[in-house]
């Protein structure tokens, strides 16, 4: 079962809480389960006839929305939930490792804070960790530092409720494992990274890695359809998008277990609030996200700089998947200031969110 987590949280194949966070609305009956919209289509007829029959091919079920300078163009809508309720566009699921760039941005808000450096040396977070001196935060951030992935590490089941032991267990395998290489002379996808990164924030910031979001990225961007995957178990609110045997299954959403790698539930709307707000300069300098989406590891043929990679036609996003059949991918083009989300819960999961902006994009743009 460990090799299955961490290939699913892997996200070159990818990842996916704590406290009240803001809950969804619940979703109307009244919907169906075949591909709907909530308001006028932007696009052109023939456009949106292209774009629902490549999702209708495919077969999908989920949620498809693509906005273009703030205003939504197009919507798709399609399947039940796990409980047997018609999803909507509100629909709040499981992103994976889309959280990533949540992460790395609460590092980038603390830089332009000069509260910490992405040159720092992870000695000085981590006196314990033999690798420390050698380590830096940009090490973490791209995907450079040679630390294997936790899933790997540990036995998932054996997590508990108490998140500081969690932290602890995940911590030791950190700490205990060889790199794999050098820092900064190769690439490999780890959602240790991550997880450290979390917890540099909490140290700097002196509070909760999820109050520390919820203060400074879902509050002021009034994400209210956001929180956060340990959140789920016992609340019908969270639940519905998902049935009581996932949302309890492995110790997977035990407290702080893929805290900062893939540990965040949104919806489209405020998905694209956050894409916009990230993009935008209103969370994180125009100069942070520039280096964010810039600083891209030269080892790695995805293009990987901090918590996003390169995608098509000159855009920038991630994709993640959340056992057990849960995927997503968000998409970010400022030139041509063009968001997508999709969430799908059909279980090919990556099989098909990571091509998803690629095959609806290619339609939409060369028209």
């Amino acid at each position: 079962m460990k090799k299955v987590f961490a290939i699913v949280l892997s996200a070159v194949m990818i990842a996916t809480f704590a406290g009240c966070g803001t809950k969804p609305a619940e979703s109307s009956a009244a919907q169906t389960t075949q591909a709907q919209t909530t308001q006028p289509e932007t696009v052109s007829p023939d456009v949106k006839s292209k774009l629902d029959k490549k999702l209708s091919d495919e077969k999908y079920s989920g949620i498809v929305q693509i906005s273009k300078g703030g205003a939504v163009i197009y919507r798709y809508v399609r399947g039940d939930d796990d409980n047997g309720k018609a999803l909507t566009v509100d629909a709040s699921m499981p992103i994976g490792s889309v959280s990533k760039q949540f992460c790395a941005a609460a590092v980038m808000l603390l830089c332009d804070q000069k509260k910490l450096s992405v040159d720092d040396t992870l000695d000085k977070y981590f006196p314990e960790y033999k690798n420390g001196k050698k380590l830096t935060v940009k090490n973490l951030l791209n995907m450079s530092s040679g630390i294997g992935n936790y899933l790997e590490m540990i036995d998932m089941s054996a997590t508990g409720k108490k998140e500081a032991d969690n932290v602890n267990i995940i911590k030791k395998a950190i700490f205990d494992e060889e790199l794999s290489f050098e820092p900064g002379d190769d690439y490999e996808y780890s959602n240790s990274n991550y997880f450290l990164l979390a917890d540099i924030v909490e140290q700097v910031s002196g509070g909760s890695y999820h109050d520390y979001l919820r203060k400074n990225f879902f509050e002021p961007l009034e994400m209210t359809h956001t929180g956060f995957t340990d959140e789920i178990t016992g609340d019908y609110e969270w639940t519905f998008a998902l049935s009581e045997t996932e949302s309890t299954m492995e110790g997977f959403y035990n407290p702080g277990v893929t805290k900062g790698a893939g540990d965040i539930i949104s919806n489209a709307g405020d998905m694209d609030k956050w894409m916009r707000g990230l993009s935008g300069g209103k969370v994180i300098s125009s100069g942070a996200y520039r280096q964010m989406s810039e600083t891209v590891n030269p080892n790695s043929t995805e293009e990987y700089a901090y918590g996003l990679w390169h995608m098509p036609y000159g855009g920038v996003g991630h994709v993640g998947q959340i056992p057990p059949h849960f995927g997503a991918v968000d998409y970010i083009n400022t030139g041509r200031d063009v968001c997508l989300f999709a969430a799908a819960n059909d279980g090919r999961g990556m099989s098909y969110v990571q091509q998803l902006p690629n095959d609806l994009l290619s339609i939409l743009f060369e028209k």
